[in-house]
């Protein structure tokens, strides 16, 4: 993993002149900061990509295109250039953006150079462009920070940084020299919170989802959820997706949506630019950060030895807590303690019995029936407040070798997924 990318907004280069830049004690001489970056790079031996973003109504005249790509290839050279959607109404010409859609391409451009640069150094160049979308830059280059930390959630040591790329004041021929500053790290603090609520059909239909992806998607809060509120045996009994799967959803649904809202390129004598605005931009955004925070759980379970075993034992539930150390959730890691150490002297045997009959040491407890349980807020608040390990839900029995063995009754895993995924308990 090496090199540097720099993202800018594309605010017209064809009249500017090139200046003297000061950057890092060294003098450099460029018409744009990205110019900079890459020769105090290329001198030490590392490379730098220029990606530029450029809003559709830069080029309504073919007169303007001409000269701002004559400039840009000549001057800047190595540049990639792409297309973003443009707002308002410059003269004749009309163009049907959003700011939302705006930053929401933005976003899906910057997640796929982040997914395949190999980058290590990231850059948000604000030195010009217009503000309206030097705002949707930034804005999401917040949000692929954001991806990028929960993908490292828990992490102590991280391989890529983020920084805020800005100048001096260039004010036309004026100015001869001007300050370069890489100084602001853009850090963004994340939590193990999720970013999208329980996906459903409505949800799959509004974000363009394939059969596959709602059910991963499904498969992730169900998880998210189990460890967000300490029921582990839940995870063991249904598992979780790998990270190569969760990685394979995210590219598929990244290059889908890059083909479906392609804002399209400029065409000569077209007057009013209509675009394929997508429907709640921001949640679609959401559902790569959860992708991300999937592939860290997933990660993270892997490392613990946690594995899909719908018949688990305490050692198997004593795993989630190196789970939730990486995670900060220490008070699930105390409660997982405590409702572990109160099986140690079960009177089970071979046979499968409700965990409630052993626990209260009464032949005379009677588990009770499903729609009880659904019906009951109580129950609910106990399957959480015990880890999971309700006594009407699970089954104890003792191994050949000694060991509990539990498990989840079957009918009642319709109660186990009510219990888990609605949002309110």
């Amino acid at each position: 993993m090496g090199g540097n990318v720099v993202f800018w907004v594309n605010g017209g280069i064809s009249r500017k002149d090139v200046l003297n830049f000061l950057y890092r004690g060294e003098i450099l001489l460029g018409i744009l900061a990205g110019q900079v970056i890459e020769e105090y790079y290329s001198r030490k031996g590392d490379f730098t990509n220029l990606v530029v973003f450029t809003p559709h109504s830069l080029y309504v005249d073919e007169e303007t295109r001409r000269k701002e790509r004559e400039r840009l290839e000549k001057d800047v050279k190595n540049v990639n250039e792409i297309y973003i959607p443009s707002l308002g109404k410059i003269d004749s010409y009309e163009f049907k953006g959003s700011y939302q859609y705006i930053r929401f391409w933005i976003f899906l451009n910057l997640l796929k150079h982040y997914l395949e640069g190999n980058y290590r150094v990231f850059y948000c160049d604000i030195t010009q462009g217009l503000n309206v979308y030097v705002d949707a830059l930034k804005e999401a280059f917040r949000s692929l920070v954001v991806f990028y930390n929960l993908v490292n959630l828990g992490k102590k040591e991280k391989n890529r940084e983020f920084y805020m790329l800005y100048s001096d004041p260039i004010i036309n021929r004026s100015t001869q020299e001007a300050q370069l500053y890489d100084d602001v790290e853009l850090k963004v603090k994340v939590w193990f919170d999720t970013p999208i609520t329980s996906p459903d059909k409505g949800f799959a239909d509004k974000h363009n989802l394939e059969q596959d992806e709602l059910r991963l998607l499904k498969n992730y809060y169900r998880a998210y959820r189990a460890i967000r509120y300490n029921a582990p045996g839940v995870v063991l009994t249904f598992g979780y997706d790998p990270p190569e799967r969760i990685e394979e959803t995210l590219r598929k649904l990244l290059n889908r949506y890059l083909e479906l809202y392609n804002p399209g390129d400029i065409v000569q004598e077209k007057k009013l630019y209509e675009y394929p605005l997508p429907q709640d931009p921001d949640e679609k955004i959401s559902i790569f950060l959860a992708l991300a925070l999937y592939w860290r759980i997933s990660k993270m379970l892997s490392q613990a030895g946690v594995c899909e075993n719908r018949e688990f034992t305490v050692d198997d539930l004593n795993k989630f807590s190196q789970v939730y150390d990486t995670f900060g959730l220490l008070v699930n890691k105390d409660m997982l303690e405590r409702d572990t150490k109160r099986f140690e002297n079960l009177p089970a045997d071979s046979e499968w019995r409700p965990l409630g009959r052993l626990v209260n040491s009464t032949a005379s407890f009677t588990p009770r029936s499903k729609d009880k349980l659904k019906a009951d807020p109580g129950a609910r608040r106990n399957f959480f407040a015990h880890s999971g390990m309700e006594n009407n839900i699970v089954c104890v029995r003792r191994r050949e070798d000694g060991a509990l063995v539990f498990k989840y009754r079957e009918d009642f895993y319709d109660v186990l997924n009510q219990f888990i995924y609605e949002d309110e308990r």
